[in-house]
């Protein structure tokens, strides 16, 4: 038993309540040599889902970037080769070894190298990002523990994610 967590939301579970925590941007990693690397910014136009590298299934951030491409036919679908990973640091290395591109979560991007950051992408605006939130059962008694909680992971992050036009891309796989 939890009594809370922090996920990518919304989940539409009747027995959790949600408080958004922040929306936090995907940004691309764009390897040298790609064609999208000249640009400043991209859009959702740019990205071709049989190009990105993706993290294994049963991740939220997966799901959330299949749902960004969703006018592009999902992965797996055809004759394509595609390469997964179970962690951001794999997928910025095969990305690096030309083998596609990838999305990161703005936080991740934070600790990258210089050279790494010199790869990375923005969106244009609206930005497709994710809701985080505090996720709790609604029959949760700690009310103050998950409010003390929301006002330290506030404190921590308010530096460090400021983006108010932004697009928010459900983390829920949709079949």
């Amino acid at each position: 038993h939890l009594d809370a967590a922090i996920a990518a939301t919304p989940l539409e579970e009747e027995k959790i309540k949600e408080i958004v925590l922040y929306y936090e941007p995907f940004v691309a990693y764009i390897p040298e040599g790609h064609v999208t690397f000249s640009k400043k910014e991209i859009t959702i136009d740019d990205l071709n889902i049989d190009e990105i590298l993706l993290l294994q299934d049963g991740h939220c951030f997966r799901d959330g970037i299949i749902n960004l491409c969703k006018h592009t036919p999902a992965p797996g679908d055809g004759n394509t080769f595609q390469i997964e990973s179970g962690s951001f640091e794999t997928l910025i290395k095969l990305a690096d070894e030309g083998l596609g591109t990838t999305l990161l979560p703005f936080l991740h991007t934070l600790d990258l190298s210089e050279k790494d950051k010199s790869k990375l992408r923005h969106f244009e605006e609206p930005k497709p990002a994710r809701e985080v939130s505090l996720i709790y059962p609604k029959s949760e008694l700690k009310i103050h523990i998950i409010d003390a909680l929301r006002t330290t992971i506030s404190g921590v992050i308010k530096g460090a994610i400021v983006f108010h036009n932004v697009s928010i891309i459900s983390p829920l796989h949709k079949k």
